[in-house]
């Protein structure tokens, strides 16, 4: 069972990366989150690549870099020639994760980030990769996580 961390309390949370120079941005609208998702931001945010982290009520993305125009806004974007991130859409009702974009110019950083997402990963969630353009790499993980309940 779920349990829900109201704002003041994974504020609180966040604090120790946030004093150590880490951005950790929840919109507004946002006055609870799953554990699940706090705990996967937390070990998101301490990969010493990972320097921003944003979570909306459907999505969690963490990167090396922000948009020049939008300081809040990790860049996840697929081909990035710099940016490292990941970004991932999730349901607490349905129970699933879906990594929806990852990016790593530099090799072994995307298995991290994957690594730090799906670390002591819930029993009763399910991730996902809807849309797989990544030549391997997916496989990859889903065969070193093997015992998870892939959708």
């Amino acid at each position: 069972m779920t349990k829900w961390l109201k704002r003041k309390d994974f504020e609180l949370t966040f604090l120790p990366l946030t004093s150590k120079g880490k951005q950790i941005h929840v919109i507004g609208r946002v006055k609870q989150l799953p554990s699940e998702i706090v705990e996967m931001a937390i070990r998101l945010a301490e990969l010493d690549f990972i320097r921003y982290v944003r979570i909306c009520d459907e999505t969690l993305a963490a990167s090396s870099a922000n948009y020049p125009n939008r300081p809040k806004v990790p860049i996840t974007k697929m081909n990035h020639e710099t940016a490292i991130g990941i970004q991932i859409l999730y349901s607490e009702f349905h129970k699933y994760i879906d990594f929806f974009d990852i990016n790593s110019p530099i090799k072994g950083h995307g298995s991290k980030m994957v690594d730090a997402v799906l670390t002591d990963f819930p029993e009763d969630w399910h991730p996902t990769v809807v849309m797989d353009w990544s030549n391997g790499f997916w496989d990859k993980m889903k065969e070193k996580y093997i015992e998870l309940d892939w959708l």
